[in-house]
């Protein structure tokens, strides 16, 4: 009866053990079980309780219904003495049985661990021995079964069950008790419904710095509060300065020019541009070649909106006086022309001046000399 007790208290602990892949939806086929069972027997048998091992075979239907083979053997079992039979006597007891089980999944709210009933019929094969007597005798004891117990599964495949079967035999021998506990093995299929999909409760779009644009669209966190932003959270530069707008303080700087890190404009003072043209004798037109140095000065007028050009033109001393001075003016005009038509520089900020043959900056004796004098040169001021 111990091992009995012993083996529903780890039927109880086992109860927490095994984590199913789903709700079970239905099993199906064969298992075996081997149990410890514990025969209390009808005084009318005048036997002592005894101990043994059982063996079932049954195959499950569906998770709720199963058929099962049972046989258990209780070897030398002791009869009491009495006036008829002096003698102590022992017996050995084959017992037989067809089962239906039926389990009950829904009662504990699981598929795994289940109370169970069980109906069927059997049969004894009682051998007795008495000291007095020869042969043995040897009787035949049909009954009807009905049984309660609970079963769980361990795992997919192992489970073990405990439960009391009630044996209604011969009226002459009475009824029996067997008090079992048993673990077995399933070997068929196990059919699992999906889990139920726990749904995250949905959170509301977060918008961590407060910018007006939720954070899993925000290209640009943490800006600063206040600052103006664009469609993807990042600050907007209206100006193109290079300075966002909440920390432009000049605003509406012109395109192009030259900002501090405040976004307010440099102020240039007087300075020339290195802008080296050398023109070819008595020409005025703008080679290829003077293209790259013109853009020099265009990009300094584009940094310096407040900066005003004057375009100085120079000739070498061949010639007349008279006539370099107009030379002059005309090489002066056409960097002019240049800057207002092909790099959008307004005119009001260019002036043309000529100084025909007067300043000089190489000698007029060589023709090298010469060469660097017929030259272009621009000189920008601050208005």
């Amino acid at each position: 009866m111990k091992k009995l007790i012993l083996g529903a208290c780890l039927l109880s602990a086992s109860t927490l053990g095994f984590a199913e892949e789903g709700e079970v939806k239905d099993r199906s086929g064969a298992y075996g079980m081997i149990s410890l069972v514990q025969t209390q027997f009808d005084l009318a048998r005048n036997l002592k309780d005894q101990d043994s091992t059982g063996l079932s075979i049954g195959w499950m239907l569906n998770k709720n219904w199963a058929i099962e083979g049972t046989y258990t053997y209780l070897d030398d079992v002791n009869k009491f003495p009495s006036n008829f039979e002096p003698g102590s006597g022992v017996s050995d007891i084959e017992t037989y049985g067809l089962d239906f089980i039926y389990n009950d999944t829904h009662w504990l709210g699981n598929t795994t661990t289940s109370p169970f009933l069980k109906f069927g019929m059997g049969k004894h094969n009682v051998t007795t021995d008495h000291p007095w007597l020869f042969p043995s005798q040897i009787e035949e004891d049909e009954f009807i079964k009905l049984g309660v117990g609970i079963q769980h599964f361990a795992s997919k495949h192992a489970f073990i069950r405990a439960g009391v079967d009630f044996l209604d035999g011969d009226e002459d021998l009475g009824d029996d008790r067997h008090f079992y506990f048993g673990v077995g093995y399933f070997f068929g299929s196990t059919h699992y419904d999906s889990p139920a999909k726990v749904e995250q409760p949905k959170q509301a779009p977060k918008d961590s710095d407060g910018d007006g644009v939720m954070d899993a669209d925000d290209r640009c966190p943490g800006t600063p509060a206040g600052a103006k932003v664009d469609a993807y959270g990042c600050p907007v530069d209206s100006d193109g300065d290079g300075v966002y707008d909440y920390q432009d303080a000049c605003p509406n700087t012109p395109a192009g020019a030259k900002v501090d890190e405040k976004g307010c404009q440099v102020k240039a003072e007087k300075v020339v541009v290195d802008m080296r043209l050398n023109f070819d004798t008595n020409m005025y037109a703008i080679k290829p070649e003077m293209v790259s140095e013109i853009a020099k000065v265009a990009e300094f007028l584009r940094q310096f909106p407040n900066v005003e050009a004057q375009i100085q033109g120079h000739t070498d001393s061949v010639g007349s006086s008279n006539y370099n001075q107009g030379l002059s003016e005309r090489r002066a005009n056409s960097v002019v022309d240049y800057l207002a038509s092909n790099f959008g520089i307004d005119k009001a900020r260019l002036t043309g001046v000529g100084y025909g043959e007067e300043r000089p900056i190489a000698d007029n004796a060589t023709a090298e000399g010469r060469a660097l004098n017929r030259r272009a040169e621009a000189n920008l001021e601050s208005k």
